[in-house]
């Protein structure tokens, strides 16, 4: 990008000044900025509309470039932690026809794999302090995936001060927190133009936008081996912020030899930047740009865009994929904690920054420490609007706390006995005042606390389906013809498991039954669960339980989904659950639980004679398979009124990893055969999307992106 506040080191020598790079200090003035010449005409329009144009701070107030395929746009005023006066109308520049931002909304043709309108943000990396003061917006806390940031002791002329330390765990804070504020950026520049009343309205979430870190020596670094792993931690934290702001695609623009200057060098295995996508200057001009799109990237991620010089400004080449990141794309939500993560997964339903909270006013909370009861309250949080938050069990989560106020919250559900959540976590919550939606205005009373347990588990979950008292109705009687190689029933089963024949009655109260004893089966059974309105009841592999029988019988259920084969529930649990209360039992099951969560998302998108009929929105949800807590609570971004992962009413089935590292291969075949033939086979169904739950601990950067080239084969 090649506009600057501040020339590069190299650049300087050159040209016979002298020039000083500080590492560890104060920022210097850089970065991702397009050429500056006023009222210049856009050059260098690639044949076949090909070609786009990054401009950023330099271009304000000037004319901008026209006629291109796609735009890119800065977020930042040359430096982390400033703003783009242009990016949206301020005082400077109080128009909306001023703003960069409508102008890549509203004057690209979108004629490449690229969208109309890109972002991209500065990346720097200051250390704690320079000159032995305190570095402005360094961090002093912070739980991340080097630890926690702590603080250390510096010593200036005007004595002691207490910052935080210059550590990785402290790196990837600033990181993260950059990146947070400049999602925040993004949505207020675009709001502020909507406010307008433009012609066009620009979209103001960071999903709608890829975006790209752009990384030069031009700004400042930590020097040496110490510091290019403080450099790395720092872009980590970038990304992963990012991501949690709501951004679907997160790529690198850089110089590849600044990018080893600064990092190091990463490869496919670093975490979050292996296999990261990339944006390529360098060359000089069209031609060059188009054959670098053939060239290696410098991540091991694939190279999709490229950049040249076009007149006054910079052109780019799309290299041909899809996406932001050259792949579909990724909306990742995930916390720090299990806690912060299902806080995240209720706020991105529930947006209450835009008004969006549960109607009802209520929660449901439950424990971190222990699945079960977590899982069998998605049919209570289905029934009252809302999602489940979670807490430890001896003292209540800040975070939890904060998305009650944030929430408006006035009733929490509180599932689970005082063994699960103590009795000193419900006298905090009952302590807290009830506030309005958004946090900002108290009512009048403290939220009220209503707590539903049984002895264990399983009574819980029969507690929970006898309050709500109600379960839905479904036929699906083409689900049940079918009999496999290894002789077992269903559709939807691969395994030797049995279930019965289809009922006779059109439309049956409905019920989920899946182990108790392992997670997974009924994880990816909980969004079935909240969309339609069914009790997630549990039982032991291998003896029926008596409380889900008891509330089989008080619901007036006829009709039972089994998830899992015969090692989940066996055959006599199936047998005796038939011979106690008489229901239709249809069996679905995988080899293993990916295979399960790949034949339950077959079944959901099915159509109503041979499956629950959803519409998927053309997206999935993935969660980690061998981890219980990123996809816990995640069943509310199933919720009809959550338009921030997917179109409104869109269903979103959740599918499983083997692990943090490995795709597995059942998961594979069904990304590779969706993303082209879709949903059981239906078209229109395909899957182009991911909504990833969990952050790059539970799922790596390359898993996503071989989750992305198996969805784009």
């Amino acid at each position: 990008m090649r506009c600057r506040r501040a020339a590069g080191l190299r650049a300087a020598m050159a040209s016979g000044v002298v020039a000083l790079v500080i590492f560890g200090g104060s920022p210097a003035p850089s970065a991702a900025a397009a050429g500056a010449g006023a009222g210049a005409a856009r050059a260098g329009a690639a044949a076949g509309g090909q070609a786009g144009n990054d401009i950023s701070f330099p271009q304000c107030g000037r004319t901008f470039p026209s006629g291109q395929a796609f735009a890119i746009v800065g977020v930042n005023d040359g430096v982390p932690g400033s703003r783009n006066p242009c990016l949206g109308p301020s005082p400077a520049f109080p128009s909306y026809e001023d703003s960069e931002l409508y102008w890549a909304v509203t004057t690209s043709s979108g004629s490449t794999a690229q969208p109309k309108a890109s972002v991209y943000v500065n990346t720097s990396d200051p250390g704690n302090s320079f000159n032995g003061a305190p570095q402005p917006g360094w961090p002093v806390s912070g739980a991340t995936p080097y630890g926690t940031c702590t603080t250390t002791t510096l010593g200036t002329g005007s004595g002691r001060a207490t910052v935080g330390a210059d550590s990785q765990a402290c790196a990837w804070e600033y990181g993260h927190d950059e990146a947070l504020r400049d999602t925040a950026w993004l949505r207020a520049a675009a709001q502020s133009i909507d406010a307008q009343s433009p012609p066009v309205s620009v979209p103001t979430t960071p999903q709608a936008y890829p975006w790209w870190l752009d990384v030069e020596t031009t700004n400042t670094w930590q020097q040496q081996r110490a510091g290019q792993a403080m450099n790395v931690a720092v872009l980590q934290g970038f990304v992963v912020g990012l991501r949690a702001g709501g951004a679907p695609s997160v790529g690198i623009y850089a110089p590849r030899d600044q990018w080893i200057e600064i990092t190091g060098g990463t490869s496919s295995s670093t975490a979050t930047l292996g296999s990261i996508a990339t944006w390529v200057p360098g060359a000089s001009n069209e031609a060059g740009a188009r054959a670098n799109c053939a060239g290696g990237s410098f991540t091991a991620g694939p190279v999709v865009l490229t950049q040249f010089p076009a007149g006054s400004f910079d052109g780019d080449v799309s290299c041909g994929r899809p996406g932001g990141a050259g792949l579909p794309p990724v909306t990742t939500i995930s916390g720090q904690t299990a806690d912060a993560t299902a806080a995240a997964e209720l706020t991105r339903a529930f947006p209450y920054a835009k008004g969006s909270c549960p109607p009802m006013r209520a929660a449901v909370v439950a424990s971190t420490g222990e699945y079960q009861d977590a899982l069998s309250s998605q049919f209570l949080a289905a029934d009252l609007t809302t999602g489940t938050l979670l807490t430890p069990a001896a003292s209540l989560a800040p975070v939890t706390a904060a998305t009650l106020k944030d929430e408006g919250v006035t009733t929490v559900y509180l599932v689970g006995g005082p063994l699960a959540v103590s009795t000193a976590v419900a006298d905090a919550i009952s302590s807290l005042t009830a506030y309005g939606c958004g946090g900002t205005s108290p009512s009048r009373g403290k939220i009220v606390v209503r707590r539903i347990y049984g002895q264990t588990p399983y009574a819980t979950a029969m507690q929970v389906a006898e309050l709500v008292g109600v379960a839905g109705e479904r036929a699906f009687p083409g689900a049940y013809a079918t009999t496999n190689a290894a002789g077992g029933t269903g559709r939807y089963n691969d395994t030797a498991g049995t279930g019965t024949a289809a009922p006779f009655v059109p439309l049956e109260p409905t019920a989920i039954l899946a182990s108790g004893v392992e997670f997974q089966d009924a994880q990816a059974a909980s969004v079935v669960s909240y969309r339609t309105n069914l009790p997630l009841l549990l039982t032991s592999p291998t003896t029926l339980s008596t409380t889900a029988v008891a509330a089989i019988e008080e619901l007036g259920v006829k009709q039972v989904i089994l998830v899992g084969g015969t090692l989940a529930i066996s055959g006599t649990v199936e047998q005796a659950l038939v011979a106690k209360t008489g229901v239709s039992v249809l069996r679905v099951a995988g080899a293993d639980y990916t295979d399960t969560a790949r034949e339950l998302a077959r079944f959901e998108a099915a159509d109503s004679t041979a499956g629950l009929g959803w519409t998927p929105g053309h997206r999935i949800a993935v969660a980690r398979g061998n981890g219980y807590t990123d996809g816990l609570c995640g069943a509310v971004l199933d919720s009809p009124q959550n338009t921030a992962t997917g179109p409104a009413g869109s269903a979103r089935p959740l599918l499983l990893t083997e692990g943090p590292t490995l795709v597995g291969s059942y998961l594979t075949t069904f990304l590779v055969a969706t993303g082209h033939s879709g949903l059981d086979g239906t078209a229109s169904k395909s899957i182009g999307a991911l909504t990833v739950l969990g952050g790059p601990l539970a799922l790596s950067t390359a898993e996503i992106t071989a989750m992305q080239s198996d969805l784009s084969r």
